[in-house]
């Protein structure tokens, strides 16, 4: 049986939904279509599976000595009215019962040792794990730069309340209606913030592309990220009470201020009160701070991604391709059949003209397919208390480790020579070596897969003829490890295996030579999930670098947003003080002391809103902290780079007015309008 999805029924039976019921072949097997997935499915995580089969547990898998694989992950509804803690309550009784039933004598001591558990999370919250921390700083980004905008926003609609200020108070003076008037300064602001809010809906939108750049679709339902009708209603109702809002401000300025002074002030070239210009600065100060707390951010993402990339994963990435060949069992029943093809398989890979090496292997790292097994020395004996090690396992060919340039330290790789009819052996990286040979060798020790107390029957031993390189499998940003250790293919042979090709032109100009390969020893057989190696790493650092572009982006938007604060503030107080420079300057100032008045006004809101966002970038410091990577979160080199880079764009915003206030001419400034 079989289920297809949506998009495969579209693109392979034309969207014809009478295929249910038809038989279609798949790994050289028979399967009958029974139904079809509705459109909006989406698979959980970030898999994108064309159809589903059903998994046929064999009665040796449902045994309790099979009951250790780590391949399966499980999903449940919780019945009407259960709790989350009743499941585990109950899980927990059944790995009690399992574990009395397990066939090794001090089976209990051995899991409650290594702490065996399993662990029941809400779905949601499973999904988002990883990326909850880089959402969280991602909305308070957001949140920021509105709050920035906002204040700019406050500082025009105060500046322009200030100049209508006497035309405001003349025609309240004369009768006007409050509701009128406030009505068309409301419609006014409305309608700017309306078409400026369908104005950022079209950038939006075409930010969303920007966002599958930066491989936001690698996120959970990251794919699923689209402009909706909800975005756009919480757009424009946020542009429309803004508007509302902001309309709103002259009147109630003209409605509690005392309109004898208006008109005195409005007679002396409308001089703004000390309140309105306490609170504009104030408001600058506010929009410094933020915009220093999401430097901070960004220049910590910034320079933690810089050393993610620093990071030596112990191969060599660069030229290696990468693809899967999965043979089906009714076709390679046997283990031989499953050997002579994967010989055949690499000498004929081999000589294709550009390919140095060919190799096989069960798992390659950043491909999110691994395995773990516990592996014990030759008569070692665990302390009371402590864990048994499952380090990462894979079963590779002779020359994978050459393929993916994996530094060989001591001893030998694998040879082809290492087959079933040879001594097991294996090869351990340098982290497990130390683990338990730390002041000898370990070539020629014997190592066996199990747990203490295995029968001598029931043992296999392989002796160790190599040590590697330690290589990272996940995450370049991994600080914990287990060691790794590997076994000949050929001792073992498994039917899903990923091809490594090291190359010397381009890994990709192969892959049609790959292809036709595969197609000609088996025609049935594809070569998918093509990728280089150094794209595979590219994209486990895909949500680490959407996020520190975006913050990065917001940085940048804050920025401006300041430094035009900053300037609108510092001009606006340059043509509401012109007649006090007039008189400053006919009294004698220099121009350029004048010119450093207004600038040292500038960068003391500069220096106020330095201060403060220093202690606000902590809080938003603390929502990135996991994402940090070789970097503490109070460095001094970010601190102290974003601060300067703050003060200057500060200063280069306060020259214009400064400019404009030092060049003031005493006998226009003075003279009676």
């Amino acid at each position: 049986m079989v289920i297809l999805t949506h998009g495969l029924v579209q693109e392979r039976f034309d969207a014809d939904p009478s295929v249910l019921g038809e038989a279609m072949r798949m790994n050289s097997r028979p399967f009958t279509i029974v139904g079809i997935l509705p459109e909006g499915f989406r698979f959980i995580g970030n898999q994108d599976p064309r159809l589903l089969v059903p998994i046929p547990f064999t009665p040796e898998q449902r045994t309790v000595e099979s009951l250790h694989s780590n391949s399966w992950q499980m999903i449940g509804r919780l019945a009407e009215g259960a709790s989350l803690e009743q499941a585990r309550s109950q899980i927990d009784a059944l790995n009690q019962r399992l574990i009395d039933e397990w066939p090794l004598p001090n089976s209990r001591q051995v899991l409650e040792d290594a702490g065996f558990h399993t662990q029941v999370h809400p779905l949601q919250q499973w999904l988002v794990r990883d990326i909850r921390p880089m959402l969280y700083m991602l909305w308070a980004g957001v949140f920021f730069v509105l709050i920035i905008g906002v204040v700019n926003i406050a500082n025009l609609m105060l500046a322009r309340s200030n100049t209508r200020m006497g035309e405001l108070a003349t025609r309240f003076v004369l009768g006007a209606d409050r509701r009128r008037l406030m009505g068309q300064l409301v419609t006014e602001s409305t309608l700017l913030a309306v078409l400026g809010g369908l104005a950022g809906i079209g950038i939006g939108a075409a930010g969303i592309r920007f966002l599958e750049t930066l491989g936001a679709d690698q996120m959970p339902r990251g794919t699923e990220i689209a402009i909706s009708v909800p975005v756009v209603l919480f757009a424009l109702a946020l542009a429309l009470a803004a508007g509302v809002l902001f309309g709103a401000i002259p009147m109630l300025q003209v409605s509690r201020t005392d309109l004898g002074g208006i008109f005195r002030d409005e007679g002396r070239t409308g001089t703004a009160g000390r309140t309105t210009m306490l609170l504009r600065s104030g408001l600058v100060v506010g929009q410094v701070a933020l915009a220093f707390a999401l430097l901070i951010g960004a220049g910590l993402m910034f320079s933690s991604f810089r050393k993610v990339m620093e990071v030596d994963p112990g191969f060599q990435p660069d030229n290696v391709l990468t693809g899967m060949v999965n043979l089906p069992g009714e076709d390679y029943p046997n283990d031989e059949e499953i050997r002579a093809f994967h010989r055949q398989l690499l000498r004929e890979l081999s000589a294709i003209p550009g390919v140095e090496y060919a190799g096989l292997a069960n798992q390659l790292p950043f491909s999110g397919n691994n395995s773990s097994s516990v592996v014990i020395p030759e008569g070692y004996e665990p302390q009371p208390g402590e864990s048994l090690l499952a380090p990462r396992t894979n079963w590779v060919s002779s020359d994978y480790h050459r393929a993916m340039g994996i530094p060989l330290l001591e001893g030998r790789y694998f040879e082809p020579s290492d087959d079933a009819g040879s001594e097991p052996v294996m090869i351990v990286d340098e982290w497990l070596a130390d683990r338990y040979w730390p002041d000898e060798s370990a070539i020629g020790k014997r190592m066996y897969m199990g747990a203490p107390g295995m029968s001598e029957e029931d043992i296999q031993y392989m002796r160790i003829v190599g040590v590697v390189g330690e290589i990272e499998f996940d995450d370049l940003a991994s600080e914990r490890s287990f060691g790794a250790y590997y076994m000949p293919l050929q001792q073992d042979e498994m039917t899903y295996t990923q091809v490594v090709l090291r190359t010397r032109v381009d890994p990709t100009s192969v892959t049609s030579a790959v292809r036709s390969t595969v197609a000609r020893l088996d025609p049935d057989l594809p070569f998918y999930g093509v990728e280089t190696m150094r794209g595979m790493i590219e994209d486990s650092l895909a949500s680490r670098r959407a996020s520190m572009l975006l913050l990065m982006v917001f940085a940048g938007v804050a920025l401006f947003l300041a430094a035009v604060g900053i300037y609108g503030v510092l001009a606006y107080t340059v043509s509401q003080r012109v007649r006090e420079l007039g008189v400053r300057m006919a009294l004698g100032s220099s121009t350029g002391r004048l010119f450093r008045l207004m600038v040292l006004q500038g960068l003391k809101l500069v220096g106020l809103g330095l201060v403060i966002g220093a202690a606000a970038s902590f809080a938003l410091v603390r929502l990135i902290r996991s994402q940090l990577y070789g970097v503490q979160p109070a460095d001094p080199a970010v601190f102290g780079t974003v601060a300067v880079l703050l003060a200057l764009v500060g200063l280069v915003a306060c020259l214009v007015p400064a400019r404009r206030a030092s060049v003031v001419d005493p006998v226009v400034a003075l003279s009676p309008e």
